[in-house]
């Protein structure tokens, strides 16, 4: 399901590329991508020794891969947005059929973005107050199709912390892991990084690690 996953989010970014414009994906995109980082995150930690092994860097490589390819894409489409705002706010020729072409996250983004430009200009060119709201909601109305009103994402749960906090030195060159915090770290000799105490100690047993232990 990997290589499907990630052909399909390269063939979205390749086709961006091709033709400049801000391009319809599928609604569920960002989800499945998020969905799959999370199995690969679970399968590292199925996996014995996933530090040493070949199989545990396969698994980070992937994570990267997919990781790297979302966010390019949202990149990409968040200036093709920003390009619509300019050619809303200075009345250029404006692709209403482009503009229904995006999620409803970034519908809500464009219309901030249409308030902060707006809010900005007049309160420095013509040193007014301005109610921001306003040019945003006008914005969407202009998209000639009923836009949803979608409540935004609840605030995310805090991550537990499984273990305290280690802050060590790093004595060796090593291979990208995933910590049991669930962060990815690329370390190399003469880093010195906080890593969760359950990963500081492994590394130091193996001597790639020194704990500096200013908390003991």
């Amino acid at each position: 399901m990997t290589a499907d996953l990630l052909e399909k989010l390269r063939q979205t970014l390749l086709d961006m590329h091709h033709t400049g414009r801000l391009s319809y994906i599928e609604p569920g995109l960002y989800e499945d991508a998020r969905e799959y980082i999370e199995k690969l995150k679970t399968d590292y930690y199925g996996l014995e020794n996933p530090l040493e092994s070949r199989a545990g860097s396969l698994v980070i490589e992937e994570i990267g891969s997919i990781t790297d390819t979302v966010q390019e894409i949202f990149s990409l489409r968040t200036r093709q947005i920003l390009d619509l705002a300019f050619q809303q706010i200075e009345g250029q020729y404006f692709d209403r059929e482009e503009a229904k072409k995006m999620l409803p996250a970034e519908r809500a983004m464009y219309g901030q973005i249409i308030d902060a430009i707006e809010g900005c200009r007049e309160t420095l060119v013509h040193g007014e107050e301005y109610p921001f709201g306003s040019a945003g909601a006008a914005a969407m109305d202009s998209i000639d199709e009923p836009v949803e009103t979608v409540a935004g994402p609840e605030p995310a749960a805090p991550r537990p912390v499984t273990s305290p906090y280690a802050l060590v030195y790093i004595r060796s060159d090593m291979e990208s892991f995933m910590g049991v915090d669930g962060r990815v770290y690329a370390l190399k000799q003469g880093d010195i990084v906080t890593l969760p105490e359950n990963n500081a100690d492994v590394l130091c047993e193996r001597d790639i690690a020194l704990n500096i232990r200013l908390n003991k």
